[in-house]
């Protein structure tokens, strides 16, 4: 596999492309194949810069940072609610359709996991 070209030579290719120098002088003069500069033009017709934006990776999630702000602020009001109770809100509010599972996932990963939040597990005494 080719190695990854320096950030130093995507702003020299820019350049030269912007100064519309031929693909294979670009490619000699910069020292990378010809291919990686026909890449190079295609992402900065399609994006704007050298460089693809990256891919993201996973499932989407199901719970959105909106959603799990609104839950957090209903949590604050009421925060011995019941995950079921929670996807109600969320149902509710916005329309949408979650799982209790998902729900507690995001909970966990995010800001309330409250068996962390509780002063016994900080080892206070109440």
């Amino acid at each position: 596999m080719a190695p990854v070209l320096a950030e130093s030579q995507h702003t020299q290719i820019h350049d030269m492309i912007l100064d519309d120098r031929p693909t294979a002088k670009i490619a000699n003069d910069v020292g990378c194949s010809q291919r990686s500069v026909f890449a190079i033009k295609s992402n900065i017709r399609g994006f704007g810069s050298t460089k693809a934006p990256s891919n993201g990776v996973g499932r989407p999630r199901s719970i959105t940072p909106p959603i799990l702000d609104a839950l957090r602020e209903y949590l604050l009001e009421k925060p011995g609610l019941y995950h079921d109770e929670m996807v109600l809100f969320v149902l509710d509010k916005f329309n949408t359709h979650v799982t209790a599972s998902s729900i507690g996932g995001a909970l966990k990963s995010r800001w309330l996991d409250q068996k962390n939040n509780s002063p016994h597990s900080k080892g206070t005494e109440c």
